[in-house]
């Protein structure tokens, strides 16, 4: 943490609360994560235009594991294609197309587009 980023915690001595309906509180949690932030640091940029903090936080275990699958996934469409020409061809198309579907999903799951 930056000298500066430590000073300007030292000064939030207010502390505020919110009454968040379940879906909004999703929904936050949702962007705050997409944003790579803690909830209170995504309020604070949103509402207060301030700058996240220099350090970013640790991905959620769930980022993590998605991204895991991801590289799992590319590595079994990788080794698929090279032994396709050795399986029917219809079963090659209708396998690579099942492994784009999850390649997909979890694309998603990360925010992010295919």
């Amino acid at each position: 943490m930056t000298e500066e980023n430590e000073e300007r915690r030292r000064q939030r001595k207010v502390k505020r609360t919110v009454r968040l309906t379940t879906m909004e509180d999703a929904v936050l949690r949702v962007l705050a994560d997409r944003a790579g932030l803690t909830i209170a640091s995504y309020l604070r940029k949103s509402a207060l235009k301030m700058p996240p903090p220099d350090t970013g936080r640790t991905p959620s275990i769930d980022r993590q594991m998605a991204s895991q699958l991801m590289a799992a996934i590319g590595e079994v469409a990788t080794a698929f294609r090279d032994a396709a020409h050795l399986v029917d061809p219809q079963l090659a198309e209708t396998t690579m197309n099942s492994i784009n579907e999850y390649r997909i999903v979890v694309f998603e799951s990360l925010g992010r587009a295919p």
